[in-house]
């Protein structure tokens, strides 16, 4: 190959290495009942030394994944590792309810359809070594009966 196409392609090589690099993807979390399952990255993070007040944040679009359950099932709640090290809690937003902190990976959770059919759950990620146990991440979910 002669050298200037071998400068090119190493040169597009890097810039997409660097690109991809300031691409970090955010801790994910996994909603599975019966056979379906989704993972999903979350609608906000904070990095260190980033705060949901500073706004310097990971934001991404608001979203809010959807997952049908039928009565009477239970939802497993898995969280990264790096998630459960720094302690998480389960939200309720519409019966403004919260799970206590939960420094496991795994969570069970039977939704409660008798007020409605849809649910709107949050997992919050904290930063337990903070002294409020400030909330660095939250990802959304619409649970509803099917």
């Amino acid at each position: 190959m002669p050298a200037r196409p071998l400068v090119v392609a190493a040169s597009g090589a890097l810039l997409l290495m660097s690109l991809t690099g300031c691409q970090k993807p955010t801790p994910g979390v996994t909603l599975s009942t019966g056979t379906h399952s989704v993972h999903v990255e979350s609608t906000t993070f904070c990095r260190d030394g980033q705060s949901a007040a500073s706004r310097n944040c990971v934001e991404h679009l608001t979203r809010t994944t959807i997952v049908r359950v039928k009565q009477g099932d239970a939802v497993g709640i898995d969280v990264d590792r790096t998630l459960a090290e720094h302690g998480w809690i389960l939200v309720d937003a519409d019966a403004n309810a919260r799970s206590d902190v939960q420094d496991e990976h795994h969570f069970s959770y039977t939704p409660d359809f008798r007020a409605g059919p849809v649910i709107h759950l949050e997992v919050r990620s904290l930063d337990r070594v903070a002294d409020d146990a400030r909330t660095t991440g939250v990802w959304k979910f619409q649970l509803v009966a099917s």
